[in-house]
Parts: C-alpha cells; sequence; structure tokens
C-alpha cells in the first residue's frame, strides 16, 4: 500500500492538499477507500514524473489526512487545523453534512474546497466545488429507467440529511415530466434502526417501486426489513454505491456511477486488495484537477488557493477516471451515470 507524505514542508514549492474522511464510524470503509484513491493518486503523480513519462511537474504534493469521525462538529475543526496549522491550499471531502460544514469555512478562508455530494448549496461561493453526479443527473436517469420499464408509482423513503433531500426535491420537481406519480412519502433519521411503523403505513399502498434514500448501516437494515416483509421492488439513485454490503441487494437494479475507467480499477484492486467503494474515483479527480490547475501557473512562486480556484471553474471540459467531466458556472463538477444491477455482490453495469 501506498503511505503518505510525512514531515511537512512549508517551502514555496510544496503545496499541501487536505482532506476530511470518516476514518472511523459507521462510514470508515468509504473513508479508507478515499483514503487509499487520495494516495494511490499523490504516487501515480510521482511515478509519472520518475519513469521518464515526460511529466515534469513544477511543485511537489502533499497529503495531509484528518478524520471527522462522520460529524460536522469534528469536520469544522479538521478544516480550522488544515488552514490554520498545516497551510493547505485545498481541501478535498466527502458527504453533504461535511461538506456544509466545510463550505463556509473553505470560503472565509480563501481555501479550494471540493466535496463529494449532491447538495449543491455546498458550491456556493467562488473557492467551493461539487464532484459528484447532481441531484437532476441521477433523478433523471432514475425516472428514465422506470419509464423503460413501465413502473408508474413511487414510495419514497428517505433519511434526514441534506443531501438527501437535494434528490428528494429534484424527484418531487421531475416526476410528472416522466408520468411518475409519488404515492408515500417516509422520512426517518440518521441512526435508526427499525423501520417496522413507516414500513406498515406503506404496506396498503403498494407503489409499482420504492426507492431507498439513506446511507449505510441504515439503507441496508431498510431493505432487509422490507424483505422481510415480502417486499422487493426496491431501487435507489446511487445510494447502493455507498452501501457496505451490496448482497443485501443483490438482482436488483439501480442508478449508479457511469462506466469507471477499468484501468483505474484493476489498479486500486490489486493494491488494496478490496473492490472500489463511493468516493474513490470521484477523489482520486478531484486530487488531479487540483494538481492540473496549480501546475499551468507561471510564476516564480507557487500558486495561491485563489489561483488554483479561478483556474479550477475555467478549465471546462476535463478528462477523469470518471469520464469526460464539466465544471459548470455553479461549480459543479457532474458525473456520468449508468444503470446497474447488484451481481455476486457487487454493483455492474446492466
Amino acid at each position: 500500500m501506498f503511505g503518505l507524505v510525512k514531515n511537512a514542508n512549508t517551502d514555496t514549492k510544496t503545496i499541501k492538499i487536505g482532506a476530511i474522511l470518516p476514518m472511523v464510524g459507521t462510514q470508515a470503509f468509504a473513508g479508507e477507500g478515499m483514503r487509499n484513491a487520495l494516495e494511490m493518486a499523490l504516487h501515480d503523480l510521482e511515478t509519472a514524473q520518475n519513469t521518464g513519462s515526460g511529466l515534469k511537474l513544477k511543485y511537489k504534493y502533499e497529503l495531509v489526512i484528518a478524520n471527522n469521525n462522520f460529524t460536522a462538529k469534528d469536520s469544522i475543526s479538521a478544516a480550522e487545523k488544515l488552514i490554520d496549522v498545516d497551510k493547505v491550499s485545498a481541501i478535498i471531502d466527502a458527504y453533504a453534512p461535511v461538506g456544509n460544514a466545510v463550505s463556509p469555512i473553505a470560503e472565509k478562508a480563501h481555501v479550494v474546497h471540493i466535496d463529494v455530494a449532491f447538495d449543491p448549496k455546498i458550491a456556493e461561493g467562488d473557492y467551493n466545488f461539487l464532484l459528484f453526479t447532481t441531484p437532476d443527473t441521477a433523478t433523471r436517469s432514475f425516472f428514465a429507467e422506470m419509464q423503460k420499464k413501465g413502473l408508474h408509482t413511487l414510495g419514497i423513503f428517505r433519511v434526514n440529511n441534506q443531501g438527501i433531500y437535494s434528490v428528494y426535491t429534484a424527484m418531487e420537481n421531475l416526476a410528472s415530466q416522466y408520468g411518475v406519480t409519488v404515492v408515500s412519502d417516509q422520512m426517518f433519521q440518521p441512526g435508526e434502526r427499525d423501520f417496522k411503523s413507516i414500513i406498515a403505513k406503506n404496506s396498503v399502498i403498494k407503489p409499482d417501486l420504492y426507492v431507498l434514500l439513506a446511507l449505510s448501516p441504515e439503507l441496508e437494515i431498510l431493505a432487509k426489513q422490507l424483505q422481510d416483509q415480502n417486499i422487493h421492488n426496491i431501487s435507489s439513485t446511487i445510494y447502493f454505491e455507498l452501501a457496505k454490503d451490496k448482497s443485501v441487494f443483490e438482482g436488483l437494479w439501480s442508478v449508479g456511477y457511469g462506466e469507471i475507467s477499468s484501468s483505474f480499477m484493476d489498479k486500486y484492486k490489486a493494491t488494496y486488495n478490496r473492490e472500489v467503494t463511493f468516493g474513490v474515483p470521484n477523489v482520486y479527480d478531484a486530487f488531479n484537477v487540483v494538481v492540473q490547475s496549480a501546475e499551468s501557473y507561471s510564476g516564480v512562486d507557487k500558486p495561491s488557493p485563489e489561483y488554483i480556484a479561478n483556474k479550477i471553474q475555467g478549465i471546462g471540459d476535463f478528462t477523469g477516471v470518471l469520464g469526460k467531466l464539466h465544471v459548470d458556472p455553479a461549480g459543479i463538477i457532474d458525473t456520468p451515470t449508468s444503470i446497474k444491477v447488484v451481481k455476486d455482490g457487487r454493483l455492474v453495469i446492466e
């Protein structure tokens, strides 16, 4: 496994990139995956320069990883340390509650911030960006597949979360365009484990499909309790990608990532002996777009975060492991989707 660069330099040729990730708790499996991806991005960059590939870096890059225990409070503390003590030029993180906590801090400090989440509010300001499928893109893909399968009524189960609320809002706004009617809507709080009562409320409605908008482990627990009630017509928009245990959804379809670079996935699995999990390709691309923007600087010192942010905003199209990406005027980097099916515990393109 690749290691982090340690003993942080403060010289004028070193650019530090921070990351705020959940390294313990329910989302630790995803945090570990994203940490691996960032380490791999740094290693790939250094390898390309040292193997005669023609890449000549102007600057040295360092990673500074901070654990946030998947709480907004810890995310704020981590962001303040990365900015004030470690002097990072950019911060990469994931999930809407984290992005919403860090976004105003990064904007005030004039530090680049790239989050992997749905909530477009996170991208507000000159320094904040999102690198994830937008709620509209995910929802349109989901409704188009419902239309294709002749499904017209939808029941929603959703956790109280900013990013998930953005998806829910997109569903409300777009349903009629695809001939879909939302016939039930049940919201629950993070940490819920007993869904019997809200399942019972929907037992007489019998929609064509239920969409589950939740994170692990609530996502898998809810699915199991639905299946215990002989309810198997369930799907999701991207959230199966976030599940720790995808075997719960064996044989079910969902909206998922677009076609990720096969060479990237093969290398990741060979290096870490694990499958690509949520956020892995996103943070890899986020790291590289920061580097690409920084390396375009032609001054005698190193680029400021302001320069990097402006360069990212003006970069337009670029190619990453998630395919051809585009930075829109709002600072949102939308990513492609595909319809996937869970086979042998893995999401594969249908």
